[in-house]
């Protein structure tokens, strides 16, 4: 089955989807990274034909850089802590159907958000709200498709569902505060490193 025919039953029929994807050699690492990408430039796109006087931000403000950061860091430590928790609390999914999974979970921003984007263009500003809720709605739909995918994936019941969601999404903080914490670390080891290195040229 091809990407396109994938994205059409993960939208139509997501717990066959699911389902199917744990068929040996069904999936394959290309397709997440491939998703991901397309979701990043559905996002550049978005910002670039939002109309004026639904701009919140400048367009000096936005960095191609960050918007990737922001989209591809949370759904990369998604996979890894929900891959984590699955798996000590003994669940069935593979890690490569998790990224994948996952990468398929965007498929509704991917294929609605610029037509919801251009949408702006004949919204008056009053009717902003109507604009936000589809936005909105298509994140929701985001989120429901990944705890579909975690409950057919792993076969958790509702209630394990919602506890190792909430645990997952407790890893995904813990993942982030290393980080942050790491980098600050090697920043100033690496700081303190060109200042030695400053001093001992100064003083030889």
């Amino acid at each position: 089955m091809n990407t396109v025919k994938m994205m059409r039953q993960v939208m139509v029929h997501p717990f066959d989807f699911f389902n199917d994807i744990q068929t040996p050699n069904r999936l394959k690492w290309s397709q997440g990274v491939l998703l991901v990408f397309l979701a990043f430039i559905v996002k550049m796109a978005s910002l670039v034909i939002v109309s004026y006087h639904f701009q919140t931000r400048e367009p000096y403000q936005i960095s191609y850089v960050h918007e990737f950061i922001w989209l591809f860091i949370p759904w990369l430590t998604w996979c890894v802590a929900n891959w984590g928790v699955s798996t000590i609390a003994e669940g069935e999914g593979k890690f490569k159907e998790i990224f994948v999974g996952s990468a398929f979970c965007l498929v509704p921003y991917i294929l609605f958000m610029i037509p919801v984007t251009l949408l702006t263009n004949v919204f008056a500003l009053s009717e902003q709200s109507i604009y936000l809720f589809l936005k909105d709605g298509l994140l929701i739909w985001a989120g429901w498709l990944l705890l579909v995918k975690v409950k057919i994936l792993h076969d958790f019941e509702l209630g394990k569902l919602i506890w190792i969601t909430v645990i997952s999404l407790l890893g995904m903080a813990i993942i982030w505060f290393i980080g942050v914490l790491l980098y600050g670390l090697i920043s100033q080891f690496i700081s303190f490193l060109f200042d030695l290195v400053k001093e001992l040229r100064f003083r030889i």
